[in-house]
């Protein structure tokens, strides 16, 4: 029989050991702020879109009523206070497009064919892009989505672009750092929003798919889902974080001067690191729907594409460090690309 003493550590055991799983259920679980928008804003009905057909550069248009509120409110659930305004620039943006369209792979084009409902132009966005998800509400599933772009914003070359992105994560101090994702004749502003438009394409893709969780969930589980595991905890919390990969949850891109880590003490703790990872590249290790958006860019850009990836960290002109895009090491990610989107 047994003691008080030893009835009170058993019951407190199993107490605590309750409480430990509860704490772990609610802080994996994280309440998705976006479900209600995606559930009830008329941008995200298929019924309010003309049936697809086309080209997906036709489907090229200023950015409307019904967008402008959609972005309102996702700028507000993301904390800021950006409305955009309509493109000044519509048709240089309608070049620019032809000729992305004209550079795709066959396959990346019927993707955007088949699934880009329509793509804004705007300025004042508040950000370079964003994408929006589209459902047939009649038979409850995604069906594709719609990117909206800043074209104010479109005025960078590509190495240019990319490079500025990746050091908005830092203070840069004494190391430089260099991306180049294109060769000197291919580094374009037209490449640079290229690579844009494949980045929010994967985010459209992952969701129609069924590749992510539906963004309409309250609370979705991203465990459950095949590129995720493993890998992804929720869609901010990964099982790097505790040993692997510490400074994974520190990285913050666009950050403030003052809030930016500082890559001349932390540079051997990210990008080393970052290369011992199944994520592509260091954007895709700040959350699970970056991490899939850029596997599908990387694997486009690297792979179908054969186009250069380099991140370069150097100290009073040598060479420090060099990194390749990740996706050329992660076979398992590619064979996921390859079967399930690329068919």
């Amino acid at each position: 029989m047994l003691s008080f003493i030893e009835f009170l550590l058993k019951h407190c055991i199993i107490f605590c050991l309750v409480l430990f799983f509860s704490n772990c259920n609610k802080k994996t679980i994280q309440k998705n702020e976006y479900a209600q928008l995606l559930n009830e804003h008329p941008a995200t009905n298929s019924k309010n879109y003309p049936r697809q057909s086309g080209d997906w550069t036709s489907r090229a248009v200023n950015i409307d009523s019904t967008r402008i509120s959609f972005t309102k409110s996702v700028n507000e659930i993301d904390g800021f206070t950006e409305i955009p305004t309509e493109s000044t620039s519509m048709e240089g943006m309608r070049t620019k497009l032809e000729a992305i369209s004209k550079s795709f792979h066959p396959k990346v084009k019927d993707l955007f064919d088949k699934y880009l409902f329509a793509i804004y132009f705007c300025e004042k966005l508040g950000g370079t892009g964003i994408s929006g998800f589209i459902y047939d509400n009649q038979k409850n599933k995604p069906v594709g989505g719609f990117i909206i772009i800043d074209s104010s914003v479109i005025n960078k070359k590509a190495n240019d672009w990319i490079t500025y992105k990746e050091r908005s994560a830092f203070q840069l101090g004494d190391i430089s750092l260099q991306i180049q994702i294109e060769n000197e004749t291919e580094n374009t502003i037209d490449n640079a929003l290229r690579y844009i438009l494949l980045h929010e394409m994967g985010h459209i893709i992952s969701n129609t798919l069924g590749i992510s969780p539906d963004l309409r969930m309250a609370t979705p589980d991203y465990k459950e889902y095949p590129f995720f595991n493993e890998i992804w905890i929720s869609e901010k919390e990964s099982n790097y974080d505790t040993k692997t990969f510490p400074f994974r949850s520190k990285v913050k891109f666009y950050s403030s001067d003052s809030s930016a880590l500082k890559l001349d003490l932390v540079w051997d703790q990210v990008y080393p690191i970052l290369n011992k990872t199944r994520f592509t590249t260091l954007y895709a290790a700040t959350n699970a729907l970056d991490d899939f958006a850029e596997a599908f860019v990387s694997y486009i850009h690297c792979i179908l594409d054969n186009r250069p990836w380099e991140l370069t960290l150097s100290k009073q002109g040598k060479v420090i460090y060099k990194m390749k895009n990740r996706i050329h090491e992660l076979e398992r990610e590619q064979e996921f690309l390859r079967r399930n989107v690329f068919k």
